[in-house]
């Protein structure tokens, strides 16, 4: 091997191991300055439990929306149908003729019981003017007082008949006024039972009214609710979503066995007009004595044997503030709030959101949100 040659290598090999040396110390300078050990304090946002002696719980009771007078109208006397002159839909007022039933039987039973009257009324008026004409012979001597007392007898028979055929001919006018149909409220037609044709008997339903005006709201309600209704006191009414007052205007005495309720009868104002048979929807209020705390839903993460858990924060100075776990029940829910107790003290400070980012003993920065629900 040449000198040359053995100069040159010891050349590159010297260049080589300056660049690695240089490269090593500039990694060094450059990782150094990057690393650190310290670990920031995560921010929470945190709100205060607050102990109360208990809370109210909304109780909703479902009922449906009546009409003051809801009626299905037929006529008092059989016979067949000749006219029904409304249809659904259709206002009535007081008194308008509605239908009709066919009456030429009637008519026919009313000209026998008139004739019959103009009979007894003729036979009637000569057996008086017979009694006047034996009453005057017998004053002269002429005549026996059994005569008297036959043509006395005859009257007053002829006038029972009269009375009798007077009465007939009322009842014949009766059953023909009844063959009319006339709406006893101001309504609204519901429906149309039967067309006309139709052989119908005594109280035969034929329409269905419902009568126009102030509506009622009829609930079945619990017995134990029920008996703290006050008769007369405004309660609040769910329509569509929209709370409505009704005033309580009376409570039935019985329970129904099927539904095991009490039922309560609510007005409600004038100017408030839902349909007959929509759903309502009763609320009331029960106080429930149990002590315990609202928390936003957001706050409470699923724990063990049906308990939840949250984060409770623990400041043991201005610089270091931890997570500690704490279990509680949900007692009620409410919207995104829970009603819950557990072993969270009054005022103690608990994680409202986040919660996956979180662990127990973690360093936190906690900041206060403003509380929503008391």
């Amino acid at each position: 091997m040449s000198p040359k040659f053995l100069f040159t290598t010891l050349i590159s090999a010297t260049v080589a191991l300056g660049v690695i040396l240089f490269g090593s110390g500039a990694i060094k300078a450059n990782v150094r300055p990057t690393i650190s050990t310290e670990t920031q304090p995560l921010p929470v946002s945190v709100s205060p439990f607050v102990l109360q002696s208990g809370y109210e719980s909304e109780i909703q009771f479902l009922g449906s929306v009546q009409a003051s007078s809801d009626s299905l109208l037929g006529f008092e006397v059989a016979g067949r149908l000749d006219s029904v002159t409304v249809r659904e839909g259709d206002y009535v007022s007081l008194g308008q003729s509605l239908g009709q039933l066919d009456t030429e039987q009637q008519q026919a039973a009313l000209r026998l019981a008139q004739a019959q009257r103009s009979e007894v009324q003729a036979q009637l008026k000569l057996a008086t003017l017979n009694r006047e004409r034996i009453e005057r012979l017998v004053n002269q001597g002429l005549a026996s007082t059994a005569d008297k007392d036959d043509a006395d007898l005859t009257t007053e028979a002829l006038q029972a008949r009269l009375q009798t055929t007077e009465a007939n001919v009322s009842n014949a006018s009766i059953i023909i006024d009844k063959s009319i149909l006339v709406a006893p409220f101001n309504a609204v037609v519901a429906e149309r039972l039967l067309e006309p044709g139709t052989v119908v008997s005594p109280n035969s339903a034929i329409l269905r009214l419902v009568s126009v005006g102030s509506r009622e709201v009829h609930v079945g309600v619990a017995p134990k609710f029920a008996d703290a209704l006050l008769l007369g006191q405004t309660y609040d009414v769910s329509i569509e979503g929209q709370r409505v007052p009704a005033i309580l205007r009376t409570v039935g005495d019985a329970i129904d066995p099927r539904t095991l309720s009490t039922l309560a009868v609510f007005t409600l104002p004038t100017d408030v007009s839902p349909r007959v048979g929509q759903t309502v929807t009763l609320l009331l209020t029960e106080q429930i004595d149990i002590e315990g705390g609202w928390l936003p839903l957001s706050a409470l993460a699923e724990g063990d044997k049906g308990l939840w858990t949250v984060f409770r924060v623990t400041i043991e100075s201005s610089e270091n503030a931890q997570l500690l776990r704490e279990s509680v029940e949900i007692l009620h829910s409410s919207g995104a709030y829970a009603y819950v107790r557990g072993t969270l003290a009054s005022e103690a400070l608990v994680v409202n959101a986040g919660l996956q980012r979180l662990s127990p003993g973690m360093a936190v920065q906690p900041i206060p949100t403003i509380r929503v629900r008391d």
